[in-house]
């Protein structure tokens, strides 16, 4: 693995990568050290001669052109405001944030050489400087894997830190100030308590008052023992009750316990039950701190990502919501040990999904994993999770309000959703009629000539294998292509439908429903 390490002067990225490096037993880049090496200059005689322009421009060509092997870089203090690097460092590698208060940077810089060296840096006030930097800094500093901090740490501590973090790396869900981890593995629940640190205030922890499982108590224990005051509403989350009434028990409940704009909204459950949460704590004092604690396979790989929150309608699902981001996910593995197996395998639909959307690589992977993922082995979840929520959010950082490439998200979605409304939302699980939905789609791209023409048949031998229902000619009538029409993707009388060919090759098409009707029904 490649680790790029981030961070204003002063942080330690040179040091702590020196150390690192070793640690790990790879090479050690200086990226400032390989341009100056390139130019055949110094980096202030670089800022000198072509400007910060300049000196960025060499400095992307640095970082895009290293080569590939597992080393630790250190990034110059501002290559990350370069969007195109930070992206790629985090869709590359592990991308970490050195940071610490102005004062000790000061300190640092101070000690070395007054800042001399330091082209941005000029006259006296060299704390002010630095925090300004900062502060300007913030957005681009924020998209990482992880922040870790280095006041008070030497240089064996930090890299102790860092080490750390690698060896469990979080998803991270790109959106400047906004970036939140997504974090996935046995265990994650415990770190309810640091995260929960994002709000200062009372905690709203909504849980299902369906069947007792032992998690929402396991977390309000949790946060309860950490000191924290938890007001706990219990609601019905299944799609018959994903309706506005049910929101409101949580608003309720909430406001009679007095929260104010410090509270913590946590949602632990399912995904109907994630996405009420979200939407109750978006509007909740016009918006309050949310985090999501999902313990279904279906949740933690599509509704507990991304910021997508709503409820249905009679005219159809998820037809009223809003776009809010949570602050932290923990996907915890461990909760799917309580499972019925049925519901995990309905899951793995979503899993499919977006191995589709990511390409073959990622399709191969799940059908030398099928077996494993059939019988929900630990490894082989994770695994898919992973890819998974990395997909989400490579797709949710470019294009969160889903204005344009956002929408492949819903592939199998339109025809999926038509049948869970045509079955009133029983006796069909959503993973389910997403798998029976991506089957339709794969007729429709055939129809409209994308794609292998053994597609079809790849998708339903994986399915298959994944124990999931591929009988879709069986259950597709005529009140199912009828839910379609009140799609919100709907723009006049054509639906924006997501079409796949082969993995990796996927458009959004505008049809018409006849169109649809024709290519899904033979």
């Amino acid at each position: 693995m490649r680790v790029f390490l981030s961070g204003p002067m002063g942080a330690g990225k040179s040091s702590v990568g020196r150390r690192l490096a070793e640690r790990r037993g790879v090479p050690f880049v200086d990226l400032d050290a390989e341009i100056a090496r390139a130019a055949g200059t110094s980096i202030e005689a670089l800022f000198r001669r072509e400007g910060e322009r300049g000196f960025r421009r060499r400095e992307r060509e640095a970082a895009l052109g290293l080569r590939e092997g597992a080393c630790v870089v250190a990034l110059g203090g501002g290559a990350v405001l370069d969007p195109v690097v930070r992206h790629a460092c985090v869709d590359t590698g592990a991308l970490i944030t050195l940071m610490a208060s102005p004062a000790e940077l000061a300190r640092r810089v101070g000690a070395q050489d007054g800042g001399a060296s330091r082209p941005l840096l000029e006259g006296d006030a060299l704390e002010g400087q630095l925090a300004a930097l900062v502060e300007a800094r913030g957005e681009a500093y924020a998209e990482c894997h992880a922040e870790v901090r280095t006041d008070g740490l030497d240089v064996d501590g930090a890299c102790e830190r860092v080490q750390a973090v690698v060896e469990d790396l979080p998803v991270p869900v790109l959106l400047g100030r906004r970036t939140y981890r997504v974090e996935i593995g046995a265990g994650t629940r415990a770190r309810v308590t640091d995260r929960a640190a994002v709000a200062s205030g009372r905690v709203v922890l909504v849980r299902d008052g369906g069947p007792e499982r032992p998690w929402p108590e396991d977390v309000r224990g949790r946060l309860e023992a950490a000191g924290r005051d938890v007001t706990v509403v219990a609601i019905e989350g299944t799609e018959a009750t994903k309706t506005s009434a049910t929101a409101a028990q949580i608003w309720d409940a909430a406001l009679a316990a007095g929260v104010d704009r410090d509270a913590l909204v946590v949602g632990v459950g399912g995904g109907v039950l994630g996405d009420l949460t979200a939407f109750a704590a978006s509007t909740l004092l016009r918006g309050v701190a949310l985090g999501q604690v999902p313990t279904t396979l279906l949740a933690m790989v599509d509704s507990s990502v991304g910021g997508k929150t709503g409820f249905n309608r009679p005219a159809g699902k998820n037809l009223v919501g809003t776009f809010y981001q949570p602050r932290f996910v923990l996907c915890d593995v461990e909760t799917l040990e309580t499972l019925p197996i049925e519901e995990v395998r309905a899951g793995l639909a979503e899993v499919v999904k977006s191995a589709w959307l990511d390409g073959e690589a990622s399709v191969a992977q799940l059908e030398r994993d099928a077996e494993a993922l059939a019988a929900c082995e630990p490894d082989a979840v994770v695994r898919a999770i992973r890819m998974a929520v990395s997909l989400k959010a490579r797709v949710v950082r470019e294009d969160e309000r889903e204005a344009g490439r956002r929408m492949l998200l819903n592939l199998g979605h339109t025809i999926g959703h038509g049948l869970e409304a045509a079955a009133h939302y029983r006796g069909l699980r959503h993973g389910e009629a997403v798998a029976l939905g991506m089957i339709a789609a794969l007729r429709v791209g055939r129809a409209l000539g994308r794609g292998a023409a053994d597609g079809g048949e790849r998708l339903t031998r994986l399915l298959e294998a994944l124990r999931l229902p591929t009988d879709l000619d069986a259950r597709l009538g005529a009140d199912a292509l009828r839910f379609i029409g009140a799609d919100k993707k709907r723009r006049g009388d054509q639906i924006a439908f997501v079409v796949p060919g082969d993995p990796g090759d996927t458009a959004v098409v505008p049809l018409s429903l006849q169109t649809i009707e024709r290519a899904v029904s033979r």
